[in-house]
């Protein structure tokens, strides 16, 4: 039989956790619920779905562009005049230059512009021009100067306005574009051919540029 070391101390209780409860508080509000996982994937989905349609639809464009080559730019003569002396002949005249481009703008380097006599056979004057600049779906001017010497001009220039009571000359323009985007800038060499146009005398000296009807493009080629 075995005896209590001391039975007259009873073991103590274990302790009462007290709490004070509200009874005015609302209870805690019910958790979400949680989406489906679908949801968030066709989401996903539909996202890279439209950007890779993007992506492809640009590709396709700008391969075509590349492909089928940048869209030249239209010139027309829009005033030019003419003024002669004893010894020399000198030509002033203004391009008008229109860029239909919406995806490029071009660059020109390495310009020069001429006048012609004779249905362009023949190369009377030659005018080494700046780089230029235009933008896309702009239109542009571009003057040019030129002075000639000799009496082979003059000669043409008495010739022809005794015979016809005018005399013609064609301009030409060449340079190096560049058609720049945001990507590539594709080079191409860029000549213009303006066809002869008849040049008036309003004194014994000078003769204006005499356009009848709408102003006549020029001949491009890229």
């Amino acid at each position: 039989m075995s005896i209590h070391p001391n039975p007259a101390v009873a073991p103590s209780p274990p302790p009462i956790t007290a709490s004070i409860v509200n009874p005015n508080s609302a209870p805690p509000p019910p958790p979400r619920p949680a989406r489906p996982a679908t949801v968030f994937s066709l989401r996903r989905f539909l996202i890279y779905a439209a950007t890779a349609s993007l992506l492809l639809a640009a590709t396709v464009v700008y391969v075509v562009w590349l492909v089928s080559g940048p869209l030249p730019p239209m010139f027309s003569v829009s005033s030019a005049s003419l003024h002669t002396d004893s010894l020399t002949t000198s030509f002033d005249v203004t391009f008008a230059v229109r860029s239909f481009s919406h995806i490029s703008g071009i660059r020109y380097t390495e310009v020069e512009a001429s006048v012609t006599y004779g249905g362009g056979d023949s190369v009377v004057a030659m005018s080494a021009l700046p780089p230029l600049h235009q933008g896309r779906d702009s239109s542009i001017f571009i003057r040019a100067r030129f002075v000639t010497e000799g009496t082979r001009v003059l000669a043409a220039i008495a010739d022809d306005r005794a015979a016809k009571g005018f005399v013609e000359f064609g301009f030409g323009f060449q340079a190096v574009a560049y058609f720049w985007s945001s990507a590539l800038r594709p080079k191409r060499y860029l000549m213009v051919h303006c066809c002869e146009f008849p040049f008036r005398f309003t004194n014994l000296t000078t003769a204006v540029l005499f356009l009848s009807g709408p102003q006549r493009p020029c001949k491009v080629e890229l």
